[in-house]
């Protein structure tokens, strides 16, 4: 376009003009210069003290202008364990990950306002419980339109897994809540489902409860995994005081181990307190508040392996050739440190325990082989429930299988309460999970 002298603002240059401006071609050059072509060198390498230079200065950008997702988002969680959950998962192992304190139950013949007084330890069938979930947001965003919801699955291991039908997850209710943000007071919500949890004569009342929590700026995943997933929380426990007969939930426990998987029993010591403090609260039975009942003095206790963190592992049980094997973990352990299939400089002050870890008292069993299983416990020629129920039966010198029953044979000494964990483990289908029970006497 020309200018206000008529001269044009770009005027057209021929090709050997254009070259020359662009450096192709300059004045006086003998033939074209090519211009760089902007490719490394193929045996370019950058040297180490430059490349660890770049690397720390990424990390420091990302450091200072990716902030953490609950500073710029909601934050949902539902407790998997108490104290200390932040909502980092997974958990298990060793913290297990069904021991939620956000899932609690109240009989619906109670129609008032929520009273820790009300709740019920251990639901039986044939009744109705109202149902409440506490529901976190920890994150600087409020969360709206919280979506909270609950489900019962037949007692057992793994919570509701839709490939399994055993484990067929059944909706009780849901309700919508708003959350504020973690500075403020309304961050947490004790929620009421809009539906009753109507348990029929059919099942036991020891089902375990699954919850979820979902917003649109923090969505679940739709995978009923308390784990892996903080949206979820699950509660399989069953709380037993006096003379409430275990047998039925054993039976049922002791049944569902696999071929392959391992039964592994543990005693939670003092981790017993917050579970009856959160899901029992004051109710009262002949041994006094639930709530109030704490671990057995340590040394009062009779059985088990110390395996660290007030922690002991109890018994074992696994198929073998000849049956089902229930292994006592004291003989294990003597005859693994006898036979050197236990190092004994891996059991001392300050180490972790070789049984705190899933499957240690299983791979000393099979070193020791079926011929010599009965060395470290008892086989019995049973289905897996009869299993479970006839070893312990066996070790522990058992009458009668109620929950004071179990408690005094742990300990001795005043009533006290006792988490026990039967964990689950099966290598070959990648499945881990667990129940607890609490003995009470």
């Amino acid at each position: 376009m020309p200018d206000a002298n008529g001269h044009d603002e770009h005027p057209v240059l021929t090709e050997d003009d254009d070259k020359a401006q662009r450096g192709e071609r300059p004045p006086g050059a003998f033939g074209d210069t090519p211009p760089p072509g902007g490719d490394l060198d193929p045996g370019w390498r950058p040297s180490d003290r430059v490349r660890a230079a770049a690397e720390g200065l990424i990390k420091e950008i990302g450091r200072e202008h990716r902030p953490r997702r609950e500073d710029v988002l909601p934050y949902l969680m539902i407790r998997a364990f108490s104290p200390g959950d932040r909502g980092a998962r997974p958990t298990w192992p060793h913290r297990p990950c069904w021991e939620s304190p956000d899932i609690l139950l109240i009989d619906a013949a109670y129609t008032g306002p929520f009273s820790p007084a009300r709740l019920v330890a251990n639901p039986t069938s044939g009744r109705s419980y109202r149902v409440f979930v506490r529901v976190w947001n920890l994150g600087l965003l409020p969360a709206v339109g919280v979506h909270v919801r609950a489900w019962f699955v037949n007692a057992g291991f793994f919570g509701g897994d839709p490939s399994n039908p055993a484990y067929q997850p059944q909706l009780i209710g849901g309700a919508m809540v708003q959350l504020e943000d973690r500075t403020r007071p309304g961050a947490v919500a004790l929620v009421e489902l809009d539906r009753a949890w109507d348990i029929p004569p059919t099942l036991t009342g020891h089902e375990c409860l699954m919850a979820t929590a979902s917003c649109p700026a923090d969505q679940w995943s739709g995978t009923l995994d308390s784990n892996h997933d903080r949206h979820v929380g699950q509660r399989n426990l069953t709380i037993l005081a006096g003379p409430s007969s275990a047998k039925d939930l054993l039976f049922t426990l002791g049944g569902l181990t696999t071929k392959a998987g391992t039964l592994e029993l543990t005693h939670g010591g003092v981790a017993v307190t917050p579970v009856l403090q959160a899901l029992a609260g004051r109710t009262k039975t002949e041994f006094g508040v639930l709530g109030a009942l704490g671990a057995p003095n340590d040394k009062m206790l009779r059985r088990g392996v110390p395996i660290g963190h007030g922690q002991r592992h109890l018994l074992t049980m696994l198929l073998t050739e000849r049956g089902w094997l229930v292994a006592d973990s004291d003989k294990v352990l003597r005859i693994g440190l006898e036979l050197g299939f236990i190092d004994k400089r891996a059991i001392g002050r300050g180490r972790v325990h070789p049984f705190a870890k899933p499957l240690a008292t299983r791979r000393v069993i099979d070193e020791l082989g079926v011929d010599h299983a009965e060395l470290v416990g008892v086989l019995v020629d049973a289905d897996a429930g009869e299993a479970l129920v006839q070893g312990l039966v066996q070790l522990w010198d058992l009458g009668e299988l109620g929950g004071a029953d179990l408690a005094r044979a742990l300990a001795e000494g005043e009533p006290a309460a006792h988490l026990l964990r039967f964990a689950h483990h099966d290598a070959e289908r990648h499945e881990d999970g667990g129940y607890s029970l609490v003995a009470v006497g």
